[in-house]
């Protein structure tokens, strides 16, 4: 039925109300692990383009060129060539790496989190949403 239909007769309102007092630490710990997933697929990937942007405009082979000094010959201090030491397969394990470990520690957060709302939800009563069809 239309609203303009029925322009006098009082408007039939349905409301539904969440209560939200518990919620799982482990499906917490699985969201928060997917999540951590993506956030480290994400940082290998950009930590690869970022590799290959400064492989290609030779980012690196000027830092060792700097390094050598005016003269082009090798000092003490650039005795290790750039290129060796950052090269494609060192930068892709360190970035593995580090978005395994932050996929590790955004889960371990999102259980702590879900721990501390099961905690405060006991005290507070937990989280009231409400919403109104009109």
């Amino acid at each position: 039925m239309n609203r303009q239909d029925n322009i006098g007769e009082p408007v039939e309102r349905h409301d539904a109300r969440l209560h939200l007092v518990y919620t799982s630490v482990w499906s917490m710990a699985k969201v928060s692990l997917l999540v951590g997933l993506i956030m480290a697929a994400v940082t290998v990937l950009a930590s690869a383009l970022l590799w290959t942007f400064l492989n290609q405009i030779g980012a690196f082979q000027q830092i060792d060129s700097l390094l050598s000094g005016p003269s082009g010959e090798t000092t003490a201090s650039s005795a290790s060539n750039v290129v060796k030491v950052v090269n494609f397969g060192t930068v892709f394990v360190a970035s593995v790496a580090v978005g395994l470990v932050g996929a590790l520690a955004t889960m371990v957060g999102g259980m702590l989190l879900a721990l501390l709302y099961n905690l405060s939800s006991k005290a507070t009563g937990g989280l009231f949403i409400g919403f109104r069809q009109d």
